[in-house]
């Protein structure tokens, strides 16, 4: 029988329900978005730009949203980091989550309380995050990702037009999360991955037996800590 599981982030204590199954899972999925990001690769009209190296996005959108199953994952890699650069990782996230706790108390819209968050306005605070900020994540090592196996689903996502992240009308259809080298270029084609979002959410709440605590900013998943009974 595994041990329990716990983690604590954002100030919430969460006991966490089939954590190895949960991630598991979640490895998975991430699995079959490497699968449709390939197959999307493999046909030459669909530009492909993103390489290793470039961290223009790493050093400029340190702050997005992930749910608490990327928490987990994420908080399982960054413990596994070198000790000092692990250290310097955690000062430099501490930093962000002050600027974000300043940020986040100076609007007028309801409070951002971890686990009770509100769906239409949390995204535009983080947008905000990144607009007066203009962040680095902290697990950049030069111009590579740190943790770049335990890396969340939008990491993933960035450097593709991916319909998760997008803007939708019945119209047209926008990839906010596009990466900038794609400007100027014509796409013929886009990743679908909604299907993968709701899965997401649902391994989240899994991990809670139920319990819906929305999402979580990068800053406080990478601050998150796990423990076992």
């Amino acid at each position: 029988m595994h041990a329990p599981v716990h983690i604590d982030i954002a100030g919430l204590h969460v006991d966490l329900h089939d954590a190895p199954r949960a991630l598991a899972d979640l490895s998975d999925l991430y699995a079959e978005f490497d699968a449709r990001c390939e197959e999307y690769k493999s046909d030459r009209v669909n530009p492909h730009l993103c390489k290793a190296g470039c961290s223009h996005c790493c050093k400029r959108g340190a702050f997005f949203a992930v749910t608490l199953a990327e928490a987990v994952a994420w908080a399982s890699a960054v413990d596994a980091l070198a000790p000092d650069f692990k250290s310097a990782v955690l000062r430099a996230a501490r930093s962000l989550l002050d600027a974000q706790t300043r940020i986040f108390g100076d609007n007028d819209a309801p409070p951002a309380l971890p686990g009770r968050r509100e769906a239409a306005s949390f995204p535009p605070r983080i947008s905000r995050l990144n607009r007066e900020l203009g962040p680095a994540c902290p697990l950049l090592d030069g111009d590579l990702c740190s943790v770049y196996g335990g890396r969340p689903m939008l990491c993933r996502a960035y450097g593709f037009p991916v319909d998760a992240y997008a803007v939708k009308s019945d119209a047209a259809i926008a990839f906010r999360s596009l990466c900038h080298l794609y400007e100027g270029h014509a796409l013929s084609d886009y990743i679908r991955a909604d299907d993968l979002k709701v899965r997401l959410a649902d391994i989240s709440r899994r991990l809670t037996a139920g319990r819906h605590l929305g999402r979580f900013t990068s800053a406080e998943a990478i601050l998150a800590r796990l423990t076992r009974a």
